[in-house]
């Protein structure tokens, strides 16, 4: 293969040099300069080859007929897109576009004429270039709505119960209803007690689908050592399953063991083809054992790490005794799709303001026609990373909802900002983490988020974010923020010490994401219809639960391991591990270095930590 390097031809600052890659690797640095419009169409006319091969690969050939895909399960429930317009391929380009819209609605003349002048510049339409900068909320959104109501028709899990584990009376505990959880669900419990799961489907539950995990060890179906049984719900109609697992041998003493659970229902779905099983989210259930020594909220619910899951994005902020020399750190591995094009259009953007403009200059590790990115910085010190978090408490459910009266004409918008060009916002205008968190409050969001700050006085913050709309500060002892939306938290701390800061994309302090009376007007419009939704919180519904509790406290661990030994070059070679790298749809690499200016971004690759790694200073001159 040919090689090839692009050695950031429109870059003037970069700190290191040029070095032969052994694959071609596709990243450029820009910096953009004038009125709105001047500068979309300068991004535009630059990167025209790079912006319309990265719209054609990632939209046309991977995410529209992707999306396609999700049209009968949204179909079933919103009669609308069943309709002749969105037949033939249609609908994916159809809801994008009428969401992207209905996002446009809320951003500043100065986003959409940028987004004009690439227009223009590209030679893509408006539309096009529209969809391009919004799809990445809109998509999660509405891919949090059709999880939610495939999973619904799948398994879940009813009620569990330690069988052979007594009370302080001799008997037999009884059995607790599931919930999924951060913590394990029991601690302390005797080696030799059998699990036993009650499993329920409207359709009833397969057994030739059942495989349960104890740690590493797999119980296939059909294995003897796990036992099920039909049983009738309370309507006389046979839903549910008991399923007993009997360990052939005693569990270790003092350790933590985790069951994995996963079935499918008798249902054979065939749309979309091929034909599949219907099954549930796979579970989690963690508990300790005798002499382990602590109680089950103390433990948490790590899981099983044997390498079948991809890792989430995960990101970290470090300070003071947690580095080497005491300045800020911010971290980020950031992963969602690059389906085979993504990683050829990778870009760092630097605008700078004009003379008498009341902003800063500011940097975000992007993709080429992108007016936003998902990580980034500002002249003022202040750098901060998102990565996306599954919730139901969206832009879409919020429009959504006082439709529900007329399914038939209901449809899907998004009012609401994306989540780069409020972080936009942000580094145009904020000094510090803690006027950062500040800003987000009032906007409104299109999806879940979970983004740290970090600045060179050394403020860490998290800001858990959904669609909620109106916050207060309310900060932590360990000098994190809260902010405390409207009907739910969605800011918090999630550090060992108040000089770390971790996320993954699970919510840490903002577990109640769904607001109480989401579900209840849902139900309550929803009865006449005889149609069943559920609105639950994300633990309840998000596919990303388990391995972000995973990921989630690796990450924990490793940042306890280097405690006071952290640097960039630390940083970088942590977030190039396995565990936390997604081989295919790994985007992008940062650490950045906000008490100087520096962005060491790692990128132009899949996954992006095989590229080398190139600094950009923001506070040099552009060319």
């Amino acid at each position: 293969m040919q090689m090839r390097l692009w050695c950031l031809a429109l870059c003037c600052v970069v700190v290191s040099a040029c070095v032969d890659e052994p694959v071609a690797v596709y990243r450029e640095v820009v910096h953009l300069k004038g009125a709105p419009y001047e500068r979309g169409l300068d991004h535009g006319k630059r990167l025209r080859p790079r912006i319309r091969a990265f719209y054609t690969q990632l939209l046309d050939t991977a995410l529209l007929p992707n999306l396609n895909r999700e049209q009968p399960a949204i179909a079933g429930f919103l009669k609308r897109y069943a309709g002749p317009s969105y037949a033939d391929g249609q609908f994916s380009y159809r809801v994008l576009l009428e969401m992207a819209q209905s996002v446009e609605t809320q951003l500043p003349d100065r986003y959409i004429d940028e987004m004009r002048g690439i227009a223009d510049g590209s030679g893509l339409t408006y539309e096009q270039v529209l969809i391009l900068n919004t799809f990445p909320d809109t998509v999660l959104a509405v891919r949090s709505v059709a999880a939610t109501l495939r999973l619904s028709r799948g398994p879940r899990i009813k009620s569990w119960q330690l069988l052979g584990w007594l009370n302080d009376q001799g008997a037999q505990r009884p059995a607790q209803t599931y919930s999924p959880s951060f913590t394990a669900l029991a601690a302390e419990v005797p080696t030799d007690v059998r699990i036993r799961l009650v499993l329920t489907d409207p359709e009833g539950i397969s057994a030739d689908t059942v495989r349960l995990q104890l740690d590493t060890r797999v119980f296939p179906p059909g294995d003897p050592a796990v036992t099920t049984k039909a049983l009738p719900n309370a309507d006389g109609n046979m839903t549910d399953m008991e399923v007993i697992l009997t360990p052939p041998e005693p569990m270790p003493a003092a350790t933590v063991l985790s069951l994995i659970v996963q079935s499918a229902d008798t249902t054979i779905a065939d749309d979309p083809l091929p034909a599949h099983p219907r099954f549930g989210r796979e579970e989690t259930l963690t508990l300790s054992t005798l002499g382990y020594g602590l109680s089950a909220e103390e433990v948490a619910n790590v899981g099983v790490d044997d390498g079948r899951t991809r890792p989430p994005p995960v990101a970290f902020a470090l300070k003071g005794s947690a580095t080497k020399d005491g300045a800020p750190l911010l971290a980020q591995h950031f992963a969602l799709l690059d389906a085979g094009a993504a990683h050829e259009a990778t870009t760092v953007f630097i605008h700078h303001p004009t003379p008498g403009e009341d902003t800063r200059k500011h940097a975000y590790v992007s993709w080429a026609g992108l007016t936003w990115g998902f990580s980034g910085m500002n002249t003022s010190g202040l750098a901060w990373a998102c990565n996306f978090s599954d919730t139901l408490d969206t832009a879409i459910l919020k429009d959504l909802i006082p439709q529900l009266s007329k399914l038939d004409e209901a449809q899907l918008t998004a009012t609401g900002w994306p989540i780069g060009l409020a972080m936009r916002e942000v580094s145009r205008s904020a000094k510090g983490a803690q006027q950062g968190v500040e800003i987000l409050p009032n906007m409104q969001h299109v999806n879940g988020w979970n983004c740290l700050l970090a600045d060179a006085d050394g403020q860490l913050r998290l800001a858990e974010i959904d669609a909620d709309a109106e916050a207060f500060p309310n900060p932590l002892s360990q000098g994190v923020t809260v902010v405390q939306w409207q009907g739910s938290a969605v800011a918090s701390a999630a550090s060992d010490t108040e000089d770390d800061l971790r996320a993954a994309v699970h919510y840490v302090s903002n577990t109640q994401d769904v607001d109480s009376a989401l579900p209840i007007l849902a139900e309550s419009l929803l009865a006449p219809t005889g149609a069943i939704v559920r609105v639950d919180v994300q633990r309840e519904v998000s596919t990303y639960f388990f391995k972000s509790l995973l990921a989630f406290h690796k990450l924990g661990k490793v940042l306890a391991q280097g405690r006071g030994s952290w640097d960039v070059a630390m940083a970088q070679q942590v977030l190039g591990r396995p565990a936390f790298v997604d081989p295919s749809d790994s985007m992008n690499a940062v650490v950045m270095e906000p008490s100087k200016g520096l962005l060491h971004n790692a990128m132009g690759k899949v996954p992006a930590t095989d590229a080398s790694w190139q600094t950009v200073d923001i506070n040099a001159e552009a060319p």
